[in-house]
């Protein structure tokens, strides 16, 4: 059996995959920012400790920025941003 291609599932280009940006750019961040705060909302069946640990566990292991953001994100959704560096 040949292996069946699905040529409508993936773009050639990730040209074809970037929005329209506008003059000033501000359409693309708030597509950015709605889109982190959509993958933060997933965070959060954590309890608030374990979300912190998480977080500071990240930063010392120096993981990804784009995790440590949405990390930052759902510690600003919870207004548990001032205890990130305590």
């Amino acid at each position: 059996m040949s292996p069946q291609s699905y040529p409508h599932l993936v773009n050639k280009s990730s040209e074809d995959r970037m929005p329209i940006r506008s003059a000033n750019g501000s359409h693309i961040d708030m597509v950015a920012a709605r889109r982190l705060s959509d993958k933060a909302s997933l965070l959060r069946p954590l309890k608030d400790e374990h979300l912190l640990e998480v977080y500071r566990e990240a930063k010392k292991m120096n993981l990804s920025n784009e995790f440590i953001e949405l990390l930052e994100e759902a510690l600003s959704i919870r207004e548990m941003g001032h205890y990130k560096e305590a």
